[in-house]
């Protein structure tokens, strides 16, 4: 204890230099010797599963009640007297009824037309076909009977036939603005002696006539429309000497030259 007395300071500081090193110590390994040991977590209590809920077990539907049905007393009637057989009724179908043909509407200034008269009107004559059918379309609108003959090397326009002088007086009267002029006959005079016309083709189409009759005209050919039913595009008059030239020029073209009178 002298020792001690005697060398408190020394101790003292010893004993501080001490502390220090198991400080550091403590700091460098991790350990808090001050720090409060923590209690360990409860486990957190589990909820136990609920029954489910019980099903309501379906109840009957109660039975429909049904009314009484009504009584009903059936009468025996009396039977009727079996008729004797008969053959059964044929239904026939209405018989259509024939449609009457429409009447022709009389123009003003188109007088009618006769089947058997040979009196007939010319209203013109064209070296182009197609002049001579746009007169003929024009005439027949106004409802002049109108078609297309051969008279020459030219086409001519011609109403008619008419069955008395008068008839056909009174038509050309109507068309005098047109130069109309009445002759007698049964069609065209006949081409100058010797020729004969060449006919390239038939066409019900006013059209397609008059497209061949202009292909033949650009070649220097003559060409006239006859209009009967059809439109027939004839080459002529074309004289004797020339026709087998003519033929062959027409049959370049991959078309007939049928000799017409």
């Amino acid at each position: 204890m002298r020792w001690l007395r005697e060398n408190w300071l020394d101790a003292l500081i010893f004993l501080l230099i001490a502390l220090v090193a198991a400080g550091i110590v403590l700091y460098l390994t991790g350990v808090n010797p001050f720090a409060r040991p923590q209690a360990a977590p409860s486990p957190a209590p589990q909820a136990s599963p609920s029954p489910p809920p019980a099903q309501a077990s379906p109840q009957p539907a109660p039975a429909e009640v049904k009314p009484p049905e009504p009584v009903v007393t059936v009468m025996p009637l009396p039977r009727a007297p079996e008729a004797s057989p008969s053959k059964p009724e044929q239904a026939y179908p209405p018989k259509p009824q024939e449609a009457s043909p429409p009447k022709e509407k009389a123009l003003p200034g188109a007088p009618s037309r006769s089947s058997g008269g040979g009196y007939r009107v010319v209203v013109g004559a064209f070296a182009n076909p197609e002049n001579a059918a746009q007169l003929e379309r024009e005439l027949a609108q106004k409802g002049y009977p109108a078609r297309l003959e051969a008279s020459g090397s030219l086409t001519r326009v011609v109403v008619g036939p008419y069955a008395s002088e008068a008839e056909a007086r009174r038509a050309a009267e109507a068309l005098s603005a047109y130069g109309a002029q009445v002759y007698r006959g049964q069609g065209a005079p006949p081409p100058p002696e010797g020729s004969v016309y060449l006919q390239v083709g038939a066409f019900q189409k006013e059209a397609n006539a008059l497209a061949l009759a202009g292909k033949l005209k650009e070649m220097g050919l003559p060409v006239v429309l006859v209009k009967d039913g059809v439109y027939r595009v004839r080459v002529g008059p074309v004289p004797p000497e020339e026709k087998e030239a003519v033929r062959s020029r027409i049959a370049a073209l991959g078309l007939p030259a049928l000799e017409v009178p």
